[in-house]
């Protein structure tokens, strides 16, 4: 089924042009990234789609029958709704039917001869169940749970909740709403590791299909088959995961370099004989069908690469193998410990990301290392002097009041004008750019100024705190290049996964209040993580005594489930028998016995979806 079709949409504001001439299709089960630098016009396109900005040119086809679903604050409908009682709200037509059910069954009790209440509780049970109205609970159960939230939270008001955690309460209830087109903006931006590595395998199952603005890379290398690239005003096509893109907007580029230079090559050609031939009477007529000819010409855009690099010169010292970090047993937190007794060293060479779900301290490791909070217990020390430079993601050490120039000059006030200008250039800051105030530069343009002010102070070791956050695709390329070419040691905090696989050399993993130390990339990790819960799983299924606990395989739970619907299914039927629905004491033990099994099934399902995990 196609779901969308957008055609020749065109944008301007002002005398700018965002983009022209973007065509593309969306159909049944696609998972499709738009990806482009920050001011390309990716949320204006997708504000065009919901109907909330028209378009100058082009049209947009919704089919009618399609459901769109788009990731806001705007999915809660009342904030001084219980949590429960808000994602409750997606399902209202099956809870309906379900109430209409109940209501059927007390005057079925009052009138069990009744053969239109009987037809009528048929119906019923029959619309429920194609509702999905069974598996409600389960569904809520597990996605809340995927979220983070605990069923102590269900009877908390969502106003009480973080904003963090309402956007995830909001990103919850839009995929229990299941539409047939979900469209997400940014979905990692506030998402632990955890979260989003459940969140890729669901959406590659997703039966929808996903429209989805990112700039994590990784993100999109697993779950998405097509990107839609803006770049230069125009969308381009690519067919693939992201290294894919990588290689065919290559092999793109050369091609379109050869079809510019064959054609400029015929333009000289033929605007020379013209040149040569228009005064002669000869070679007028000629000269004439050349100029038509150069007419009816469609000229190739000369392609540029947009990517522009800095030219760094981070002067560490000279690496060492010496250990220059050393933790040992170290307890810390605020009342109470966040990670207790870690203990790791780190070598003169080393990159090291701290990763893990969010709250568990990543942050606080960083603040401790650079003495703004001290340990609960145990020691964390550096065995030498080391300066130290700090990236941190809000940018709090810049001066927003101030300009770029005067920023630098500040801070180093023995360069010249001269000095000053040559430095913002290495960082692709220019004349004009120079004289900018720091409050309205850009996410990227920011970075770009914490890295030079990073460099001009020579610091031994770098700490940075989410150094990829809010940033386009170009310029994390540009970080990661910087941070990758840094010589000197690194200890950072991250949840890009790309950046973590390009950077790190050794990952400390912190969950449940403990750290483990791992020597190697994510995706060496992520290995070695399934290898781990593998042997957890045997050891367990071998030390495990009891006959509930031993039945842990896969292939048993499922034929447990399976014994336990047919029993749901003949119990369900048997209260159609007059036997029962004749008999109040008896149809209420058999919708008791009914309740129970469901119970069952519903704890073997979260069973199941574990054991599932740990597969």
């Amino acid at each position: 089924m196609n779901i969308l079709t957008v055609s020749k949409l065109a944008k301007t504001f002002g005398n700018d042009t965002l983009f022209e001439h973007v065509s593309f299709d969306i159909n049944s089960k696609e998972n499709i990234a738009l990806i482009g630098k920050n001011g390309t016009g990716k949320s204006t396109l997708v504000k065009m789609i919901l109907g909330e900005v028209a378009p100058d040119e082009g049209e947009i086809h919704i089919n009618k029958k399609a459901k769109i679903g788009y990731l806001s604050q705007r999915v809660i409908t009342d904030t001084s709704h219980t949590l429960i009682d808000e994602v409750l709200s997606v399902f209202q037509e099956a809870l309906h039917v379900e109430q209409k059910i109940k209501d059927i069954s007390l005057k079925m009790e009052k009138d069990p001869h009744n053969e239109q209440l009987l037809s009528t509780y048929a119906n019923l049970e029959h619309d429920f169940e194609s509702k999905g109205g069974y598996d409600i609970h389960y569904k809520i159960d597990m996605i809340l749970h995927q979220f983070g939230f605990s069923r102590e939270e269900y009877k908390r008001p969502i106003i009480t909740f973080s904003n963090g955690e309402q956007t995830r309460i909001a990103f919850a209830k839009l995929l229990l709403q299941a539409p047939d087109l979900l469209i997400l903006d940014e979905p990692t931006n506030h998402l632990d590791i955890r979260i989003i590595e459940w969140l890729e395998d669901y959406l590659m199952k997703y039966d929808g299909s996903v429209f989805i603005i990112t700039h994590d890379k990784y993100f999109i290398d697993k779950v998405c088959k097509k990107i839609l690239e803006i770049d230069v005003q125009e969308m381009q096509i690519y067919h693939g995961n992201y290294n894919q893109y990588l290689e065919q907007k290559a092999e793109r580029f050369e091609r379109l370099l050869k079809m510019y230079r064959r054609q400029q090559k015929e333009i000289r050609h033929l605007e020379s004989f013209v040149e040569r031939f228009r005064y002669n009477a000869k070679k007028a007529t000629m000269a004439q069908d050349r100029i038509k000819k150069l007419g009816r010409i469609e000229r190739i855009k000369e392609p540029k690469k947009t990517k522009r690099k800095l030219h760094l010169a981070f002067q560490p010292r000279r690496p060492t193998r010496e250990v220059i970090l050393e933790a040992k047993d170290a307890t810390f937190g605020y009342e109470e410990p966040l990670i207790k007794h870690l203990s790791f060293t780190m070598r003169g060479f080393e990159k090291v990301a701290i990763i893990g779900p969010n709250g568990t301290g990543k942050t606080t490791l960083l603040k401790i290392l650079q003495n703004k909070m001290s340990l609960m217990s145990g020691k964390i020390h550096f065995l030498r002097d080391y300066k130290i430079g700090y990236f941190d993601q809000n940018q709090e050490s810049l001066s927003f009041h101030k300009t770029i120039f005067e920023e630098i000059h500040d801070l180093h006030p023995m360069f010249t004008k001269y000095d000053i200008y040559s430095i913002g250039a290495k960082f692709l800051f220019y004349h004009e750019d120079m004289d900018k105030n720091i409050s309205v530069l850009s996410g990227g343009e920011k970075v770009r100024l914490v890295l030079l002010l990073l460099m001009l102070e020579k610091p031994d070791l770098l700490i940075l705190d989410e150094p990829t956050n809010h940033l386009d695709i170009e310029t994390k390329d540009i970080v990661e290049e910087v941070f990758d070419e840094f010589e000197g040691p690194i200890i950072f905090v991250s949840h890009d996964r790309y950046f973590i696989n390009r950077i790190a050399s050794k990952l400390i993993y912190f969950e449940n209040q403990k750290g483990t130390v791992f020597e190697g990339n994510y995706d060496a990790y992520k290995v070695f993580y399934a290898e781990e819960k593998v042997k957890h799983f045997e050891t367990t299924k071998k030390t495990h005594k009891s006959p509930q606990d031993s039945k842990i395989s896969i292939a048993e739970i499922e034929k447990e489930i399976m014994t336990i619907e047919q029993k749901i299914e003949s119990k369900k039927a048997l209260t159609f028998e007059s036997e029962y629905y004749l008999d109040k004491e008896k149809i209420e033990a058999l919708n008791k016995e009914i309740e129970s099994l469901e119970n069952d099934l519903q704890k073997l399902d979260e069973k199941y979806y574990k054991l599932l995990e740990m597969d």
